[in-house]
């Protein structure tokens, strides 16, 4: 695979104009003083790393920005050093690190931050696929979580790739594999119902089954201090909305804010790559979108993380 180069080269200055830009398009919050800040702090990061946008549906949800990382460096120390997080250790701030010690190939892979509020979340890999049973051992994880073994099970939830804590929103996020397996209708269906949703339309079932790449994957959500399951998502990794009709997989329909973003947000990219999530749960239903600004992500998930972004052709009589 060939990395493709940004034909404009990432600087501190055209980034802020374009996160505003990008801020006021969607009528999202933005906070040039807490950006300039967060530029300063993670400098090497935001000049080096895959840059991406993040927003949601719903109206007023904040814009994000992160960078994708897997170097040495310990950013929850920087960040706290720079007084972003408390230095006294909570879960949230011990996960990373609980998680970097426990599983030998887990590595650091990114920070997300709000375009208004700055820190938001900080993510590790495990190197590779683990046994959800084998993250239970993780002390900072909430026990919430661990409580939701039989739900695993019940859904083929069996294998972990990331780890999150979301200092914002003071939860952490778990993200599974989405065996091929799973990936129909009935399951669709069963597991909307079973946490509080109504039955999905057949064109959102169909947006989300048609448009997989090989790699797929299913976040799941808890507070700190709570047993219930928050919410949950799913994802469709690398949609090609460049390539049209041209597409090898269904183009899912984007609500007006998503296509606004998908439309507008500017990218140093000539062809920026894609990701969609469909979330779900106590809180309602509603579809985040990200879009890369920077650098070669898709280069990134293949080379180091293993990640197999192709698509095949769908097989439509599936969902």
């Amino acid at each position: 695979m060939q990395e493709r180069i940004d034909t404009t080269v990432y600087t501190p200055e055209q980034f802020i104009q374009d996160l505003r830009f990008t801020a006021n398009t969607i009528q999202a919050d933005f906070c040039e003083r807490t950006t300039q800040r967060m530029l300063e702090v993670f400098a090497p990061e935001f000049r080096n790393c895959v840059l991406q946008w993040k927003t949601t549906s719903r109206p007023g949800d904040a814009l994000s920005y992160r960078f994708f990382y897997n170097g040495p460096e310990d950013l929850t120390e920087r960040a706290q050093e720079a007084g972003l997080l408390a230095a006294t250790p909570s879960p949230l701030n011990t996960l990373q690190r609980e998680a970097l010690a426990t599983f030998p190939h887990a590595m650091r892979s990114g920070i997300d931050f709000d375009a208004a509020h700055g820190l938001a979340k900080e993510w590790t890999f495990t190197g590779a696929p683990i046994p959800v049973e084998e993250i239970f051992c993780l002390r900072s994880l909430p026990d919430g979580f661990r409580q939701h073994a039989g739900f695993f099970r019940q859904y083929g939830l069996r294998h972990v790739g990331f780890l999150a804590s979301d200092y914002q929103k003071r939860s952490m996020n778990v993200y599974f594999r989405w065996d091929e397996a799973n990936r129909n209708t009935e399951w669709l269906q069963r597991i909307v119902c079973a946490t509080g949703g109504a039955p999905l339309p057949r064109e959102t079932v169909q947006d989300i089954l048609l448009s997989q790449a090989h790699l797929s994957g299913v976040g799941v959500t808890f507070a700190l201090d709570q047993p219930e399951l928050l919410r949950w998502c799913v994802y469709s990794l690398e949609v090609p909305y460049a390539e049209g009709d041209a597409s090898p997989v269904r183009l899912p329909a984007l609500p007006e804010r998503l296509a606004t973003f998908r439309e507008k947000a500017p990218s140093l990219n000539a062809c920026p790559s894609y990701h969609m999530g469909w979330s779900f749960g106590p809180a309602g239903a509603y579809v985040k979108l990200e879009k890369n600004y920077a650098r070669d992500a898709s280069f990134f998930f293949t080379t180091e993380m293993g990640a197999d972004l192709s698509h095949s052709l769908p097989d439509t009589n599936r969902p």
